[in-house]
């Protein structure tokens, strides 16, 4: 190959090399961009305000001692399937809702919750409406919210999976009831 030739290969390649390269205050520019858009996911939040309150429905009575009942977990084709997962966790965990239940979620695919009320009571088990992002509940409450807003109040604006849902607690038909 000619000098000239090669001269002009190096050249051109130096050239191409040194434009390609960042300037560090624009690489560290561009990191924040693409952090800020991983954290929202490219989803528009909105605030939900709810009209229920967990002080709207409040118990008499708040069990304070682990229940020692026996459950059933043949009573349906749900329990029957999730009898394991109904019994370890009725061992490990104290009353967390409605002042004598016993809640547990779980997964089941993406996005998907299922779980159980037991009653610490009389071993009566209640299951949970299905979920999509997760339950919130309280022990001094009746109030159950299915795919509940975020932790400072917000929902996904364009998710029709993710909208909050409101049940209370039939004591009486041990059943939960939706709200409207």
């Amino acid at each position: 190959m000619k000098p000239s030739i090669l001269f002009f290969l190096f050249l051109t390649t130096a050239l191409v090399t040194s434009c390609n390269k960042n300037n560090p205050s624009q690489s560290k520019t561009q990191v924040k961009k693409e952090n800020q858009k991983s954290k929202n996911n490219g989803f528009e939040k909105i605030k939900y305000i709810s009209k229920y309150r967990f002080e709207d429905f409040p118990v008499n009575k708040i069990e304070t001692k682990n229940p020692k009942v026996i459950i059933n977990t043949n009573v349906n084709s749900f329990t029957r399937r999730y009898r394991t997962m109904i019994k370890e966790m009725f061992k490990n965990m104290d009353v967390n809702f409605s002042g004598k239940y016993i809640i547990d979620y779980w997964g089941c695919g993406s996005p998907c919750g299922i779980g159980i009320a037991i009653n610490g009571i009389n071993g009566k088990l209640i299951e949970l409406p299905p979920s999509s992002v997760g339950y919130r509940f309280k022990k001094d409450s009746r109030l159950l919210i299915v795919n509940p807003p975020d932790s400072l109040g917000y929902i996904i604006k364009d998710c029709s999976y993710c909208e909050p849902e409101f049940y209370h607690l039939d004591t009486l038909k041990s059943k939960f009831v939706k709200l409207k």
